[in-house]
């Protein structure tokens, strides 16, 4: 693949990564792959572009002030021991346990993304008292369960550094769904953490590792602008239509490489 193929393909991926608030990890990674890197080589680069993809991304959501910079913090402090951990031990993982993990993980979030309706319900009613922590954020008001939320946000993180994924498409639909945040919020808040998350599992995976910077940085061109131009399409275009198309790329992705795992046996 010649570097400017490389450009424009990472660009599209991170555009949909920024309008989704995904990372785009669930993209890399496969692409990655293809292009003949080891999965922990894929992972890692896969970190460094979600990096540069979700600080793009959130550069744009901060001007509209979209992001919940105290929701983001206080989540990321958790996420990101997860995540460093899970760099750290993936080394210590057969590539091809974590690539049918990486295929089981992108089936059951295609199918929350695809069946599920995320949307923001205003009249429901908040949890309050020991355990809960209500937010008001432009207006809007949630309460955020963090006895619940501190070990599931772990986990993300941990998966997140182990499979070079941003977190965001476990994060989203726990936002919405659990947390009754409004999708956009979610969304932007989303492309702080993920960038954060992404950050900090590449820092685990480069304590053993190297990594093909030449590429990486190339790479990150395309990523850099496809996080701002999604981000600025997502604030016109209906989330639910996107992550349907998204949800149905992730289902044909894990039998990409679910398929090519048996076939190869690596």
């Amino acid at each position: 693949m010649s570097y400017a193929l490389g450009i424009i393909i990472f660009f599209v991926i991170a555009a949909i990564a920024a309008m989704t608030g995904i990372g785009g990890g669930t993209m890399f990674v496969p692409l990655l792959l293809l292009l003949n890197y080891s999965f922990h080589e894929a992972t890692s680069i896969s970190l460094f572009l979600i990096t540069v993809t979700g600080f793009s991304a959130f550069l744009r959501y901060r001007k509209e002030k979209l992001v919940d910079w105290k929701l983001a913090l206080v989540m990321e402090v958790f996420t990101d021991m997860g995540s460093f951990t899970g760099g750290f031990t993936s080394i210590h993982i057969n590539p091809v346990v974590l690539k049918i993990l990486f295929s089981l993980i992108l089936i059951a979030v295609a199918m929350i993304t695809i069946k599920v309706k995320l949307e923001y319900k205003r009249n429901k009613p908040l949890k309050e008292g020991f355990g809960y922590w209500k937010r008001n954020f432009n207006g809007i008001t949630y309460s955020i369960p963090v006895l619940y939320m501190i070990p599931l946000i772990f986990v993300a993180g941990y998966l997140s550094g182990l499979l070079g994924i941003g977190g965001g498409a476990v994060k989203i639909p726990m936002m919405i769904l659990w947390f009754n945040i409004p999708a956009k919020v979610a969304i932007a808040t989303s492309t702080l953490m993920v960038s954060i998350t992404a950050a900090t599992g590449l820092g685990g995976h480069l304590v053993h590792e190297t990594m093909d910077w030449k590429m990486a940085l190339i790479l990150a061109v395309g990523a850099f602008i496809g996080g701002q131009v999604g981000s600025r399409f997502s604030l016109k275009l209906p989330e639910d239509k996107v992550k349907k198309m998204v949800g149905y790329v992730f289902i044909l992705v894990a039998i990409f490489m679910t398929t090519q795992t048996l076939i190869t046996g690596r």
